[in-house]
């Protein structure tokens, strides 16, 4: 852009001819005003422009149709036929020829003219067709898309609402369990708290490790196994009690199956108060 001051000038003088003999409204010189104006000013001397060559391009296809009516004219004079004695179907036709003309903007009015112009309604047509079928396709596309986008909404939708179901049924049942939850770690640290506890106590008390539960299980076992040593041993020394009194080695062999069994008794009755110390 010019300096203000020359634009400001080139500006009064646009708007003194915009509005003619007019006076020009007063407005406020900053720079906001110049150069809004001036853009206004741009854009109307290129409207301007635009509108004189059509108008050029307007008197010089008027020029050509003036010089084809002066020629068909002279045509139709040649055969007799001039404008004047033409039927008003004739005059009609010439009217529709002509405005066919101006419609499609050919050249001038002769039959070649007429042709191209008409292949290029064609060609035009057939474009436009193409893009027509394309835009379908792309809308069908879109359309299939829509519809399946649409489906799955629908499916998530319903599966958050299945869900939401769910957790509102569910919800109490987890708030139980979690205050289950609670109190029974609650009570596991307090039975964890007592097994110290406890074990403390035992080893203050300087308790013997044969009263621990492990090795009573223990002593359970062995004394289990004493008893079914001991059964065998009744039933012989049974059979024994049955042989005549006067065998002298027979008397020997119970002898030592009764001290055997006595043995076994007083070993299985001290394991047993082991057992309820």
């Amino acid at each position: 852009m010019d300096t203000l001051p020359g634009v400001t000038e080139m500006i009064q003088v646009w708007l003194e001819k915009v509005f003619g003999g007019d006076s020009v409204p007063s407005y406020e010189l900053n720079k906001r005003t110049i150069d809004t104006l001036y853009k206004l000013m741009k854009l109307n001397e290129n409207k301007d422009s635009d509108t004189a060559l059509v108008i050029d391009d307007l008197r010089q296809k008027t020029e050509e149709y003036n010089n084809e009516a002066r020629r068909l004219e002279n045509l139709l004079k040649k055969i007799n036929l001039p404008v004047a004695n033409l039927s008003q179907s004739g005059i009609m036709s010439l009217r529709t020829l002509a405005n066919v003309a101006l419609l499609m903007q050919t050249k001038d009015v002769s039959e070649t003219s007429y042709l191209l112009a008409l292949q290029h309604l064609h060609n035009e047509l057939y474009k436009t067709s193409e893009e027509l079928k394309r835009e379908e396709r792309i809308t069908q596309t879109l359309i299939e898309k829509t519809k399946s986008a649409i489906h799955k909404y629908n499916s998530l939708k319903k599966a958050a609402e299945d869900l939401q179901e769910q957790k509102s049924k569910q919800l109490p049942e987890m708030e139980k369990r979690a205050k289950e939850s609670g109190f029974l770690y609650n009570k596991a640290k307090e039975y964890k708290e007592k097994i110290i506890q406890f074990q403390n106590e035992l080893v203050k008390s300087k308790a013997e490790p044969s009263i621990y539960h492990g090795s009573l299980i223990k002593t359970s076992e062995e004394l289990q196994a004493l008893k079914n040593q001991l059964d065998p041993l009744k039933s012989k020394l049974q059979t024994y009690h049955s042989l005549p009194p006067d065998i002298s080695l027979t008397k020997v062999k119970i002898e030592e199956l009764k001290q055997e069994l006595a043995r076994l008794e007083s070993e299985l009755s001290r394991r047993i108060d082991l057992m309820h110390m």
